[in-house]
């Protein structure tokens, strides 16, 4: 299995607003941070906020906050949200393809069969649970006063 970037680019949102304590941070602050895109951060952050796992305020000292706690937000429910329409093979995606072998094959459903193991497992875990060793990710993110 592998999640799309987007689908990491909200975790890592999430995460990052998590470790950050309440605090307001701007998509571009994340992203430098990260070393990623401010655009994919943007969009990223804009269907966080409209799925409601982020609060924005808008204008002069705005920014973004989790809306929730961090043990509300299950990481199965973000990454399944995040994923809709993204199927393991051609098949199983949105609009389906043009498989020369569909309806006769039976992996999609093993596949169906490994995707809900794999939701299974991360139902099972929530955001508390990504951000334990908080201080070290602090540190990472630059969220720590690291002065001697």
């Amino acid at each position: 299995m592998q999640i799309t970037t987007f689908s990491d680019y909200c975790l890592r949102i999430l995460i990052f607003l998590a470790v950050s304590d309440g605090q307001q941070a701007s998509s571009r602050e994340i992203a430098e941070r990260y070393g990623i895109s401010v655009h994919h951060v943007a969009k990223a952050s804009k269907w966080l906020v409209r799925q409601g796992y982020v609060a924005a305020t808008r204008g002069k000292g705005g920014g973004l906050r989790l809306a929730r706690q961090p043990d509300q937000i299950k990481i199965g429910e973000v990454i399944g949200r995040a994923e809709t329409g993204t199927g393991l093979v051609e098949c199983m995606r949105s609009g389906k393809g043009s498989c020369a072998i569909e309806g006769s094959c039976g992996l999609a459903a093993i596949l169906d069969e490994a995707r809900d193991a794999f939701f299974d497992t991360l139902d099972r875990y929530t955001l508390a649970d990504a951000i334990t060793k908080r201080k070290g990710l602090a540190k990472l993110l630059q969220l720590l006063d690291t002065r001697p």
